[in-house]
């Protein structure tokens, strides 16, 4: 080898980021790099002519000639991260490190080239990592690019039953039932695909699989991991079991609260109504004009009462997400005339028209009672937002796949700027508010929420001075 070569062999180990040393078939240090020096603590030409055993620590020398005769014995290159050895710095201090071999002969002798990589900072990590992951609250497990659970935090064991070793190695669908496995990692891959923090909250239906073989509610957060060996998943499992429990309970007595109430409510109101219509059959004799007109009255703010009473029924029902539909074929038709029936008079007492002509429609699926009172909200509006002398018209028709029902009213229109709140619960508008006019601004939100429930449609076109159209579209049967 020419000086030429030999200076920039040389340059080139130097440049290496960690220690090399060739070794001859003594065990003796032949060539040194300047990382040695970082590495080791000692300088590379001193270590040149010295047994590599000095850098092995005190305790293993005894045993290092031999396992450097079983590698001159079968010299196949060892690749870095195969041998994790201990040695040992001038100072006498130990240190992890990773070894690399391989064999190089030199001139037709033999001699092995080692490299080896300082471990401290990269174990002081994996120890920082490891007690973060053993600080979470929650399972958690790190899973590599093939769905293979690399690590687990000592949770899982309280959780799902398995100790963190037996989960290593194993294929993530081991510890989740559902999704089936094609799923999980059909959506394991589109993750990894578009990797992003996905925060404690996502479920998706997700149930863990306890090592006794019992399902459990669960739900996850997600976050890549970035790593030597590429993205890794942070997986952290919440079991909702106590949780769903105790919504389950909470409903229970929510539903039994609100029965309760609906009840108390209902008895006096119904019962007031209902002695006021025998009341209003008595003779002249027995009930005079003027306690006639306070009868009236009674009976009005009474249903008035009532109703406010089922609107917020089917508010709790709605915010519970248990609004009930119980869908059969229904004409619109006669949910119209019955709608149409029970307001003539309230009406004709504000000098209203009240018009329905009925037409032949195809059934539409739905619940009977949820769409009258979906009318019933909207003529009553229509009807306390015309003035007397006005019309209120209602219609069935039909729009592609859909049976429709329309409101018009001639009554003071909506302003622009409000009509994107009408439908929002509790919401009255400036005007309603300035006039006194009573109602408690549910409901349109009820009519959006029974429409949607059907799978229909609900829309509102108004003009200030001229009046408003209300329809809604419910698929038919």
């Amino acid at each position: 080898m020419d000086e030429q070569t030999g200076t920039l062999l040389r340059s080139v180990l130097d440049a290496a980021p960690d220690a090399v040393l060739v070794v001859d078939a003594d065990g003796r240090i032949a060539l040194a790099n300047a990382q040695c020096r970082e590495v080791f603590g000692h300088l590379p030409d001193d270590l040149v002519g010295r047994s590599v055993e000095v850098l092995v620590p005190a305790r293993f020398r005894d045993r290092h000639p031999a396992r450097r005769g079983g590698f001159t014995a079968d010299p196949d290159p060892r690749p870095m991260g195969l041998l994790r050895l201990a040695a040992e710095r001038a100072d006498g201090t130990e240190f992890a490190a990773e070894i690399s071999l391989a064999p190089v002969t030199i001139a037709g002798a033999a001699y092995v080239s080692a490299t080896v990589r300082d471990l401290t900072g990269r174990i002081l990590a994996e120890e920082r990592f490891r007690s973060l992951l053993e600080a979470a609250p929650d399972p958690t497990v790190i899973i590599d690019g093939d769905a293979s659970i690399v690590l687990a935090n000592n949770r899982v064991r309280d959780v799902l039953g398995y100790e963190p070793t037996d989960l290593v190695g194993q294929p993530l669908p081991v510890i989740v039932s559902q999704p089936g496995e094609p799923e999980l990692l059909e959506r394991f891959e589109a993750y990894l695909a578009a990797p992003e923090a996905v925060p404690m909250g996502y479920t998706q239906e997700f149930r863990a699989r306890h090592r006794d073989g019992h399902d459990l509610p669960i739900e996850v957060s997600l976050s890549p991991v970035e790593t030597a060996d590429g993205v890794m998943v942070s997986i952290a499992i919440r079991d909702m079991s106590e949780r769903l429990a105790l919504e389950a309970e909470a409903q229970r007595v929510r539903d039994e609260l609100i029965a309760t109430v609906s009840h108390e409510l209902r008895t006096p109101l119904t019962s007031i109504i209902g002695y006021a219509e025998l009341m209003r059959d008595l003779d002249e004799a027995d009930l005079s004009r003027r306690a006639r007109k306070q009868l009236a009255i009674i009976e009005r703010n009474a249903a008035r009462e009532l109703q406010l009473v089922d609107d917020l029924l089917t508010m709790a029902f709605i915010e519970g997400n248990r609004l009930r539909i119980l869908r059969t074929p229904v004409d619109l038709g006669e949910v119209a005339a019955r709608v149409v029936g029970d307001h003539a008079l309230a009406a004709r007492e504000r000098g209203l028209q009240l018009v329905f002509e009925r037409r032949t429609v195809p059934l539409v699926l739905g619940d009977f009672y949820r769409l009258v009172q979906v009318l019933e909200n909207l003529v009553t509006n229509a009807v306390k937002f015309t003035d007397p002398g006005g019309r209120v018209e209602v219609r069935i028709g039909e729009q592609d796949s859909m049976g429709i029902l329309e409101v018009h009213d001639t009554g003071v229109g909506v302003p622009a700027e409000e009509r994107t709140r009408l439908f929002e619960r509790l919401y009255r508008g400036p005007a309603a508010v300035a006039a006194h006019t009573q109602g408690a601004g549910l409901g349109l939100s009820i009519v959006e929420a029974i429409v949607e429930a059907h799978g229909g449609w609900v829309a509102l076109e108004s003009e200030v001075g001229v009046g408003t159209v209300v329809r809604v579209a419910i698929p038919f049967a």
